[in-house]
Order: structure tokens, then sequence, then C-alpha cells
């Protein structure tokens, strides 16, 4: 399974491999199954794809919060691969698609206890979580 050109391809051709897919509009997720093989993953991206209609819904408030938490960054880990490929170090505002896609690399990997994720992004999720502030 392949993202082309912002449509989800099947079979050899252009595109970028991707395990899943989310449509928000029609309240979708997509899975490859070849993922079911790979539980760890799984779960990761499971996390990854939900946190896309997370971040449909949150105010612009927090959206901006999000993106002051990663503007403060130097040298960011990125949290997933998803994020890594969007990040532009010599852009002085990042995009945003790199926004979105570190706020739900960032949420899935915080299933994981064992993650590198930063002090600065994780008192933002916790913030979320004890406001109650997460739409779906």
């Amino acid at each position: 399974m392949r993202a082309y050109r912002g449509k989800l391809e099947f079979g050899p051709g252009p595109g970028m491999d991707v395990f899943a897919a989310s449509f928000l509009p029609r309240r979708e997720i997509v899975f490859d199954s070849d993922l079911l093989a790979h539980a760890p993953d799984f779960v990761n991206i499971v996390a990854h794809e939900i946190y896309h209609f997370v971040w449909r819904r949150l105010s612009n408030a927090e959206r901006k919060a999000w993106a002051a938490v990663l503007q403060k960054e130097k040298r960011p880990r990125h949290t997933g691969l998803s994020s890594e490929i969007r990040y532009r170090p010599d852009a002085p505002q990042q995009s945003k698609a790199y926004i979105c896609e570190a706020f739900c690399d960032t949420a899935a990997a915080l299933t994981n206890p064992n993650a590198a994720i930063s002090s600065q992004r994780r008192r933002y999720f916790s913030h979320l979580y004890n406001k109650r502030r997460l739409p779906v």
C-alpha cells in the first residue's frame, strides 16, 4: 500500500509505502494487512492514526500551544517517521503538516513507556489529558 499524490494506491508504482492512512472527512482508517504481523508497530500506528482525528478537532489555541512546544526545541528528537520526513531544519517555521505529524507521532510514542520523549512534549500531553481536551 502506498500514498501517491494524496491518494492511496495498491500494488507496485510511484509513491511512499505506508502501513495505514486516515480519511478524516469519511471518519475512516485503512490499514495494510501486513501490519498485523508486527504487533508493536500495529499499536503505535493505530494510535498515530487515531490522533489525526484528535488533531482535527483541537482548538486553534491548543494547536498553537503545540507549535510553540516544537518551536522551542533546538534539536528535535523525532518520535516517528511521519514527522521526521516532514521536518525542515532550515525552515524558520515548520509546516502545518510537520506540526500535525509531530503531534500524532508523539501521542503514539506515549503508548510506549520507554520512548524517548522530551519533557516539554510530555507536559503538553499531560495538560491535554488532565483537562480532558482530547476531542475525537
